[in-house]
């Protein structure tokens, strides 16, 4: 097999975990929380409770601001009633704007969205607006602000109505355009059509280069070694639609065994490379694409649990965070669900012992830290950053925001022919 775990020393980190500023007086359960860098390093982390959120600024000056803004679906204590919350952060590429998606669902209703628009310079809100079912989309998500402008990408799969509410109308990926502010830049969805109504194929938006990506993952009644390859589809996200990539597996010419199955916690740090995980029985994998040179390459994330299983971030119960990556695009973060079979281990059950995050090298492929969750606490959020050979890693605690702060092994240089 190509992919075998082996033991890992970290040995870098460069200065004990530092604690921000608190959280203020800010009682009550966190329901979701997310973070993220500036390309100057500004960073911006958002906790959401049941009435408000609360979004917290540092900039690298040491500047501190703590803002907070009412939640359109607060959170309301209603018997047999499950209500998740989902959290997305994003800064322009400008560092002047943070935009934060709060996403809510129920068994019982619509998918709603709420977004919320900060400067980052004054700590003022200037955007706070709602996309609802009537906008088309089954379950609108914020994807981010467009191609180095500051207009946002609200993206998902095209909705369907049907007697019982709003079905999914598979194969259609839907995008919305707004301003900053809340105004509607595309008064009709820009659609894609990716295949037919009957595939449900995994689709990510990567609106910092107006991609739309599409893994053709489909399984059959079979063994393993006989199940279809999974290729690899991108589009334009906006505007006018360019011809389809595609990245065929086969081209690699490895064994069905050697490639993946799943693709999940996605990031594209090129306009022609992208990253994913799969998570299953043999671990995690991180896969590293390039569909402009065609290539594919494998990292094997390490386990600190016996006897242990990698769980889908989808199985944990607050949903872990997706990965995210640095704004330079040379770092990203990768959530580790970690679990450990219960005793006497005859079944598929499994306790949850937490996530951790894998700090990654995108060029070369490399395993840089792993920034271990102790506490089996939710929601797992984290971001990261690089600059000046520092990596820093923004990670969610059950009373707060921590930094750590590695400090990478040098990339020896290619000698010179």
């Amino acid at each position: 097999m190509l992919f075998r775990c082996r033991a890992l020393v970290l040995a870098f980190l460069a200065a004990a975990p530092t604690q921000p500023a608190s959280e203020r007086d800010a009682p009550g359960h966190v329901l979701a929380a997310c973070a993220v860098f500036a390309p100057d390093g500004t960073s911006a982390a958002a906790s959401i409770y049941a009435q408000r959120l609360l979004l917290e600024i540092a900039h690298p000056s040491g500047k501190e601001l703590h803002l907070e803004l009412p939640l359109r679906y607060p959170e309301h204590e209603q018997p047999n009633t499950r209500v998740r919350y989902t959290c997305r952060a994003y800064a322009d590429q400008k560092s002047e704007l943070v935009a934060v998606g709060i996403g809510r669902d129920t068994l019982t209703s619509h998918y709603q969205l709420q977004v919320a628009v900060a400067n980052l310079e004054s700590g003022a809100w200037i955007g706070d607006w709602e996309v609802g079912p009537i906008s088309g989309i089954h379950s609108p998500i914020l994807a981010g602000f467009l191609n180095g402008t500051s207009s946002l990408a609200v993206t998902g799969v095209a909705a369907r109505p049907t007697p019982n509410g709003e079905g999914l109308q598979h194969g259609k990926f839907m995008t919305m355009t707004f301003g900053s502010t809340g105004r509607l830049l595309t008064p009709v969805p820009e659609t894609r059509s990716y295949s037919s109504d009957s595939d449900i194929f995994p689709t990510y938006a990567d609106s910092v280069h107006n991609r739309l990506w599409v893994f053709h993952c489909v399984a059959v009644s079979a063994r393993m070694e006989r199940q279809p390859v999974c290729p690899i589809t991108s589009t334009t996200l906006t505007g006018d639609e360019s011809p389809a990539v595609e990245f065929d597996p086969t081209s690699l010419g490895r064994k069905r065994a050697d490639l993946w199955f799943d693709a999940t916690s996605f990031v594209a740090p090129t306009a022609d490379s992208i990253m994913f995980a799969e998570y299953g029985g043999r671990g995690a994998i991180l896969w590293r694409v390039n569909v402009g040179v065609q290539s594919a390459d494998p990292l094997v994330m390490p386990s600190r649990h016996f006897p242990s299983i990698m769980l889908h971030p989808a199985m944990v119960s607050a949903g872990a965070s997706a990965a995210v990556q640095s704004p330079d695009g040379e770092v990203v973060a990768v959530p580790l669900p970690h679990g450990v079979l219960a005793f006497p281990y005859l079944t598929d059950d499994y306790v949850y012992k937490g996530t951790d995050v894998a700090v990654v090298r995108v060029e070369p492929l490399q395993l840089l830290a792993v920034v271990q969750h102790e506490h089996r606490s939710d929601p797992i959020a984290f971001a990261v950053d690089h600059r000046q050979g520092r990596v820093t890693v923004l990670v969610r605690r059950n009373d707060g925001w921590e930094r750590t702060e590695l400090r990478p092994p040098k990339v020896a240089k290619s000698p010179e022919r």
